[in-house]
């Protein structure tokens, strides 16, 4: 959680102290951050109001967000090594937008090697990450898995620090929506990606 925290501040959305402990600060600058779709404070940004059994909704009709949907940028380890996230993130979108003819990055969040944590759609945009199961669903991108398979371990292709970054995100996702599953894109089609298994990855907690 205190990288998540680190990363909102340095977008300028003040969770208070980088303490690792989720609380009224951190939610409410996530808050902020969803509400500016995930770009930089350059004016005051008024966070959406939290309460207990929020859920989220997706799209003008709506849909309840009850799915966190895990991937992988299909990236070599080295890729992009010395450029930031927000680098990373446009590289990304480019792919998105331009090869794939998407009006925007197709994932939710981002999760690089040291476990830095960046918004891509706004949460309560429908994404464009598994086809025919996007409404509804949250898709988070962990940088990295190039050549994995569907059964591999986790720490095969990512680190540690994503490892941590990506419970913390499900738990903060968790705190803001009604999930009720979180699966891996294998689930849905005939890929590796996300490169594990994430219902067994998460029984490993």
């Amino acid at each position: 959680m205190s990288l998540v925290q680190t990363g909102l501040k340095g977008l300028g959305h003040d969770p208070g102290p980088a303490d690792g402990l989720w609380g009224p600060k951190t939610a409410s600058a996530l808050q902020s951050l969803l509400a500016a779709a995930g770009k930089p404070v350059t004016a005051p940004v008024k966070p959406a109001q939290t309460r207990p059994g929020a859920m989220i909704h997706q799209g003008s009709a709506g849909h309840p967000v009850r799915e966190i949907i895990v991937h992988c940028s299909a990236t070599r380890p080295e890729w992009m090594k010395d450029r930031s996230l927000a680098e990373k993130r446009a590289e990304i979108r480019r792919w998105h937008v331009e090869g794939n003819g998407w009006k925007n990055i197709g994932y939710h969040w981002l999760i690089d090697r040291d476990g830095s944590v960046t918004a891509g759609r706004g949460e309560h945009e429908i994404g464009s990450h598994v086809s025919g199961h996007n409404a509804g669903t949250i898709g988070i991108c962990l940088i990295g898995g190039h050549g994995s398979a569907e059964g591999d371990l986790f720490a095969r292709h990512f680190t540690k620090a994503q490892d941590l970054a990506l419970r913390q995100l499900i738990a903060a996702i968790s705190g803001r929506t009604g999930i009720t599953k979180i699966s891996g894109h294998n689930q849905y089609a005939a890929k590796a990606c996300p490169g594990f298994n994430v219902p067994k990855w998460l029984k490993e907690a």
